[in-house]
């Protein structure tokens, strides 16, 4: 059976409320009795309940974190298990309870927030795959309501706070690397159209062909759902056209996966037949024969960023703009090859 506060408090000699300064604001306690307190927890393995501890103490030490995807995405795509569970590990080391919401519905959010918030079953928010409409976050401004997005927002306002990695380096980075390889026609499989992901990977590859005076309308841009499905379909009409780009960039590796299924259908061999880079490698280019060339984001340092700074919001530990953008660099396996 689970210890309870009065299990500790009896065992310590001490009243109900003492434990729970003990618990909640150590600090006001004498040492002597602060110990006999901390012995009596560590002997009867006693958890507070964080929800009843938020209603005394008129405090939320809960995070909200939303992906806006459904089931299948989530399960599929590394980058967000890989978030979750880092920001759900940090939670639990500080005493913060995550909880996790994921949708497809197409409408708008914000109500769903400001109940959450209001209800006081949230103390603030993650929010990651921010899109270029900005009606959302406009809302939660209005509203008060913390919050710190994963992934640059479609509006630059001072007061939204956000962590990324440098999406428009990395896009910058590979298209630059195919180019040199002597790369003209290449294929781009990026996000979907509403994420502000997609318009700063189609900013990097751009750059990078201006740089050299190439016209961007050689890259063959088409849009996935970040689906291995998508990644193989759209893959395989790419290469079955007569006019197939020689090399192809994706979001990220299990696109890439989409990509190699499609080639082995059709009997292309990467690099020989087709160079690949990712812009990502999120897990699954573990997978790839040849090494997969690819972008380190550091995309892991996400979920610890964005938790901890939410935490000092909801402490109330900060009120300062926080905006952090991480660097980028390629790394070069054996998936590309000069022409």
């Amino acid at each position: 059976m689970t210890s309870t506060i009065n299990d500790v408090a009896k065992l310590a000699g001490v009243s109900r409320q003492t434990v729970s300064r003990a618990v909640n604001q150590p600090g006001l306690l004498h040492p002597e009795t602060l110990a006999k307190v901390k012995k009596a927890i560590e002997l009867l393995d006693y958890h507070p309940n964080v929800t009843a501890r938020n209603l005394a103490n008129n405090s939320v030490r809960s995070v909200g974190l939303f992906m806006p995807f459904g089931a299948s995405q989530v399960r599929q795509n590394l980058f967000f298990s890989t978030l979750s569970a880092t920001i759900c590990h940090f939670c639990a080391e500080n005493d913060f309870v995550l909880q996790l919401f994921t949708s497809v519905q197409k409408e708008s959010y914000s109500d769903l927030f400001k109940k959450l918030y209001r209800e006081k079953r949230v103390g603030g928010l993650i929010l990651t795959c921010p899109t270029v409409n900005n009606n959302e976050i406009v809302d939660l401004l209005s509203a008060h309501i913390p919050f710190i997005l994963v992934g640059r927002p479609g509006i630059d306002l001072e007061q939204i706070h956000y962590v990324d990695v440098d999406n428009v380096d990395a896009a910058y980075q590979a298209t630059s690397y195919l180019l040199q390889l002597g790369h003209r026609r290449i294929g781009f499989l990026n996000a979907p159209p509403f994420m502000t992901l997609s318009e700063d990977l189609r900013k990097g590859m751009h750059r990078a062909y201006l740089e050299i005076g190439q016209s961007p309308t050689d890259i063959i841009e088409i849009h996935t759902d970040l689906t291995l499905e998508s990644g193989f379909e759209e893959s395989l009409k790419l290469l079955s056209d007569p006019q197939r780009p020689t090399a192809i960039f994706t979001t990220d590796d299990l696109m890439a996966i989409g990509v190699s299924k499609a080639a082995d259908q059709l009997s292309l061999g990467i690099p020989n037949d087709l160079s690949l880079v990712s812009a990502a490698k999120n897990g699954w280019g573990e997978l790839m024969r040849p090494d997969l060339t690819y972008v380190d984001t550091g995309f892991e340092k996400l979920g610890v960023l964005s938790a901890a700074f939410m935490m000092e919001l909801i402490e109330g530990r900060t009120e300062a703009a926080y905006k952090q953008v991480l660097p980028v660099r390629l790394v070069q396996g054996g998936s590309c090859k000069a022409l």
